[in-house]
């Protein structure tokens, strides 16, 4: 087993420590990749300092209008959807009209065949 640490395993546990919910063997991970790494020791307390400068930032509320703009997008993307998915479904559909008469020209090929053979 490698005792080195992928960057996913390294995110979660940048996620989980900065949280405070690391369990024991996963802090004890953390705690051996920052002796063996001390880069990986500074980019975690980078990490840390930004998650606690994002966490402190006041909070922006959204324009009155934005949850209308999106509601009607949204509406407007679905009639869209509609609109191609019946044009999809159009052009995989085949008339009967069309599906008869080339049944019956099979059916009377086949009996010429088998009558001339």
């Amino acid at each position: 087993m490698s005792t080195a640490l992928q960057s996913s395993e390294v995110e979660e546990l940048f996620a989980g420590a900065v949280d405070g919910a690391l369990s024991g063997s996963d802090d004890a991970k953390l705690m051996a990749a920052f002796a063996a790494d001390p880069e990986l020791k500074a980019r975690f307390e980078r990490y840390k300092k930004t998650i606690a400068l994002l966490k402190g930032a006041p909070k922006e509320k959204a324009p009155p209008a934005l949850a209308s703009t999106i509601m009607r997008r949204v509406r407007r993307r679905r009639v869209f959807d509609r609109r191609n998915a019946a044009m999809q479904q159009a052009m995989y559909r085949v008339p009967v009209e069309v599906i008869i008469p080339l049944l019956l020209g099979v059916m009377v090929a086949a009996m010429l065949f088998f009558a001339g053979a």
